[in-house]
């Protein structure tokens, strides 16, 4: 009796296993989890220099500038064409690892429609304060879709990241007009909530 009854909770702990996918890994697997945490590395301290640049600490010029613009998110879409390539051949198992996946790579797509939007805004209006929204908003999406993580998870550091986002979102779009606080706060938000919480997905599906 006591062998028939251990068995069947093995078995209903393996079907719970395959249905979540495991633990604290949030579901971005190894690959992910690095991308996102390379993510908040290149965007991070991009906006650190710009803010640096804010308070004239440094000063980049118009090459270094340009290049400052446009090298984090080259090297970005290098690394996200190498772990597509990787989630091909190691897809995620797990109802909710699926569900956490589709909802980050929704709101990926949105970004890039926001992008157009906002560019075209800014562009029509001429004022690159229609542009500064832009981040704003994305830092906002990005606390929505770790509500859902947190949901899925109800893990109390996906509700802390979730949270982060949320609130550098606003007061990033409360404070365009600043623009050395709206660099730092970027900057802190990308470190703290994109860097740190990937490199960590990573380090714990590796376990």
């Amino acid at each position: 009796m006591n062998d028939t009854l251990k068995t069947a909770q093995d078995d209903l702990a393996f079907l719970r296993g395959l249905a979540e996918g495991g633990g604290d890994r949030g579901g971005l697997g190894a690959a992910g989890g690095a991308l996102y945490g390379a993510a908040g590395v290149l965007y991070g301290f991009q906006t650190l220099v710009y803010f640096l640049q804010e308070r004239s600490v440094v000063s980049l010029g118009g090459l270094g500038n340009l290049v400052l613009a446009w090298t984090p998110t080259l090297i970005f879409l290098v690394l996200m064409t190498i772990v597509i390539v990787i989630d091909r051949k190691t897809p995620q198992r797990g109802v909710t690892n699926r569900a956490i996946n589709a909802a980050f790579s929704a709101v990926g797509v949105a970004n890039l429609a926001l992008i157009i939007v906002f560019a075209l805004a800014a562009a029509r209006h001429k004022d690159f304060h229609y542009w500064l929204f832009h981040p704003a908003v994305v830092f906002i999406l990005q606390g929505a879709v770790w509500q859902v993580v947190f949901v899925l998870r109800r893990r109390a550091w996906m509700l802390a990241i979730a949270l982060g986002w949320l609130v550098s979102g606003v007061a990033m779009g409360l404070l365009i007009e600043r623009a050395d606080l709206y660099l730092l706060i970027a900057s802190i938000g990308l470190f703290g909530f994109m860097a740190i919480p990937g490199f960590y997905m990573m380090r714990q599906a590796l376990r």
